[in-house]
């Protein structure tokens, strides 16, 4: 029987057999010994010919991939960590592409007995026909990282991600995981990450442990992310109420009154018309076509409207109380009274 390795690199994946390979390429390419790292795959629900790829992948990159149909993310990590054999875990996106000596940083970054959580540098990477919403993508998230280093940036829930992230493989099976009911976009890491601190886990930053991203999404496709995320934030301050003021939903008039005015005719013409969302969206892509992309900020209220768009919906589908339930009340607010009061 082979000897048991020192990580295990648990990827989940969906429809995305190509970048599966080309992050697997860089893996099989590490300054470890094969034999001391191996990679878990789960792939959730793919038809694109994901397992076939896997199947057929050469050696000598020790690879085993588990087929969790369906479950989401963070169901999908959970899967892959669940049939690890690492002392430590390094948790990466199937989008991404590592440097030679990324799995060798993250394992000397926990030693025996750590207990850290360890997130790598991950810039995001553009191709000449990148959507202009990808090129936004990279200046927001460039800025991000070059905040990471401070302590006080880390320590926001919203900084932390789990795109490359590692820990010891024992501290992340004591907590229990992710939290499998995240079964849309966002905020799975960051409630994973609420967990750790509770379990006495520090959090830390290697810029060295670099996997540069490769992001492709249109702004629909960002729009609906961005949707999704607004739903998430909603669920992540139901399990962590005490975290609500940290998050953004403390701050839904973090705007000019004449946006905030038009925001609630957005929100709600979208609560009378669901379908409206979708033609807002198609709109606002209509318009960065045109031209509106070189407004330096065209992308903010346009992604703005998503998000609160998400929260909104998710708000109204439950009867919660406390500062959730304020928060509803103010989201239907009236343009009018926007305009007159803050």
């Amino acid at each position: 029987m082979a000897e048991a390795p020192q990580v295990s690199v648990v990827i989940p994946t969906h429809q995305r057999r190509q970048a599966l390979r080309r992050v697997l390429e860089s893996l099989a390419a590490q300054t470890l010994a094969p034999e001391a790292y191996e990679v878990v795959v789960a792939v959730d629900g793919s038809t694109d010919g994901t397992l076939e790829m896997l199947e057929a992948f050469p050696p000598p990159l020790r690879l085993r991939w588990v087929t969790p149909a369906g479950r989401g993310r963070a169901g999908a990590c959970n899967a892959a960590v669940a049939a690890a054999r690492g002392e430590v875990t390094v948790i990466l996106d199937d989008d991404m592409r590592c440097v030679p000596g990324f799995v060798e940083r993250h394992r000397d970054d926990h030693p025996p007995g750590s207990r850290r959580c360890v997130l790598g540098a991950v810039p995001v990477e553009l191709e000449d026909g990148s959507p202009r919403a990808a090129r936004y993508v990279k200046e927001k998230f460039d800025l991000h990282l070059s905040r990471l280093a401070d302590p006080a940036h880390l320590a926001l829930p919203r900084s932390f991600y789990t795109g490359n992230a590692s820990l010891r493989t024992e501290v992340m099976r004591e907590v229990g995981g992710f939290d499998d009911s995240f079964g849309i976009y966002g905020n799975e890491d960051v409630e994973l990450a609420l967990r750790l601190r509770a379990a006495g886990v520090e959090l830390g930053y290697d810029p060295e442990a670099l996997a540069h991203q490769s992001y492709d999404k249109d702004l629909g496709g960002l729009q609906r992310d961005t949707l999704a995320k607004g739903r998430t934030t909603v669920q992540l301050a139901r399990r962590h109420p005490e975290v609500f003021p940290d998050l953004r939903l403390a701050h839904p008039d973090d705007s000019g009154r004449p946006w905030l005015a038009v925001r609630a005719v957005l929100l709600t013409l979208t609560r009378r018309l669901p379908a409206s969302g979708g033609a807002v969206f198609a709109l606002c892509s209509l318009l960065e076509r045109l031209g509106g992309w070189r407004f330096p900020l065209f992308y903010r209220p346009v992604l703005d409207y998503a998000f609160w768009a998400g929260v909104d919906a998710e708000l109204r589908e439950s009867n919660d109380e406390g500062e959730l339930s304020k928060l509803a009340g103010e989201l239907r607010r009236g343009p009018i009274d926007l305009l007159l009061h803050r």
